[in-house]
């Protein structure tokens, strides 16, 4: 079986996240399996592959998928589409947009999922939420949840972290630095503390005020505030770094599906803190501290309070018991067959 992955976040293909983690490990287990893995070239015109398999559903990926829907391209679309808006406004949409005489986003996003084989949806929340605002055909949508590679977790080692940097029993954010993931808060919520707080992850480049924002902090509070820049996923100073943590906080005020480097960091058994995502809470339930991302004051108490009290119980195992990439792609090549069958 051949299979094309395609992606369109261009911004995010130069500061890679959850989704391109995603997009990456999901191709190397397809591959562990047998399943042969090409990433889709624009600029090529060979349709050399069974079906194609859509990452995202943005509206601007609605012409392309129309396109290869039309040329008879079986199309398997993961949604990756959870939305902090209320329901009412997508029925609301399903309402209006018929009256609007020109493609809304709605319409566009209509488009992709009237035209996928299957709809692949991360969380049974995901799903529901779909189904609320678009017309979906559910016998077409299938839960897949996401997962972490299993096998870097299972000895997590902190002397390498500890070593380079000289850091240990830290509070941690691995993220996109972006106003929307919290970084600000969380120096702000943690001063005073006398908790040393380090920083993972590429600036973003279509947020430079929270660019600024976040380093002029970072230059005001060297005492407790450590920005190392970007590691590679795969490289072993990641999983050091975790395992050298004490805590890791994702404060982001966009809805997270699940939120990778949570599952990660429940994996390599440090406490966990997160906003309450629906998706999140579907997979591992009250494993993790959950702290309202939008107040500073919870984000601190939160801190605290998982920094004194440690990892939730069972957490880690149910993490490395139930989340793997493999068990994604077992699941995934089980809707590739019914799309190609």
């Amino acid at each position: 079986m051949r299979v094309a992955f395609f992606q369109f976040f261009p911004r995010t293909l130069w500061t890679p996240g959850g989704g391109e983690v995603q997009l990456a490990k999901t191709k190397e287990a397809l591959e562990r399996r047998g399943v042969e893995v090409v990433l889709f070239d624009p600029w090529s015109r060979s349709r050399d592959f069974a079906l194609l398999h859509v990452f995202g559903s943005s509206y601007e990926l609605s012409s392309f998928v129309t396109a290869a829907s039309g040329l008879g391209v079986p199309i398997v679309v993961s949604a990756i589409a959870f939305s902090a808006k209320p329901a009412w406004q997508w029925k609301l949409w399903r309402l209006v947009d018929p009256l609007v005489p020109v493609p809304t986003v709605y319409r566009l996003r209509q488009e992709i999922y009237s035209r996928a084989d299957i709809l692949v949806a991360a969380s049974p929340s995901e799903a529901k939420q779909l189904a609320q605002g678009f017309v979906i055909d559910q016998s077409k949508v299938r839960i897949v949840p996401h997962g972490i590679q299993v096998d870097r977790f299972l000895k997590p080692d902190p002397s390498l972290f500890v070593n380079r940097y000289g850091l240990k029993d830290f509070v941690l954010q691995v993220s996109r630095i972006n106003r929307l993931k919290g970084q600000a808060r969380l120096i702000r919520a943690l001063k005073g503390t006398g908790l040393q707080i380090v920083f993972l992850g590429p600036l973003d480049p279509t947020d430079p005020e929270g660019t600024r924002e976040f380093e002029q902090l970072v230059a005001e509070n060297k005492d407790y505030v450590h920005y190392l820049g970007t590691l590679a996923h795969d490289d072993p100073l990641l999983v050091s770094a975790y395992a050298a943590a004490r805590v890791h906080v994702l404060p982001s005020t966009i809805i997270e599906s699940p939120g990778l480097v949570t599952l990660e960091a429940m994996a390599s058994g440090i406490a966990a803190i997160s906003g309450y995502y629906p998706t999140l809470h579907d997979y591992v339930g009250d494993l993790v501290y959950y702290c309202n991302p939008h107040s500073e004051e919870s984000i601190r108490q939160t801190v605290l309070e998982a920094y004194e009290k440690g990892p939730k119980p069972g957490a880690r195992d149910f993490v490395l018991n139930n989340f793997s990439w493999d068990k994604v792609a077992e699941r995934l090549e089980q809707v590739y067959k019914e799309v190609i069958r």
